[in-house]
């Protein structure tokens, strides 16, 4: 993910990517990722992972 708030103003500040077996999958499911990181993770920042203590 990369944060750009004036680039992905859509997505929450967040540019997404998902990768899968070192390619990038088609933009339909690059469009999925943020519904569900708004449906999860919104109160963080829409980021799933936490920083180890």
């Amino acid at each position: 993910m990369v944060k750009d708030s004036r680039r992905y103003a859509s997505a929450g500040g967040w540019g997404f990517g998902r990768f899968v077996n070192g390619q990038p999958v088609d933009l339909a499911q690059h469009q999925t990722c943020f519904a569900c990181h708004e449906s999860h993770v919104k109160s963080r920042d829409y980021v799933f992972t936490r920083i180890a203590p």
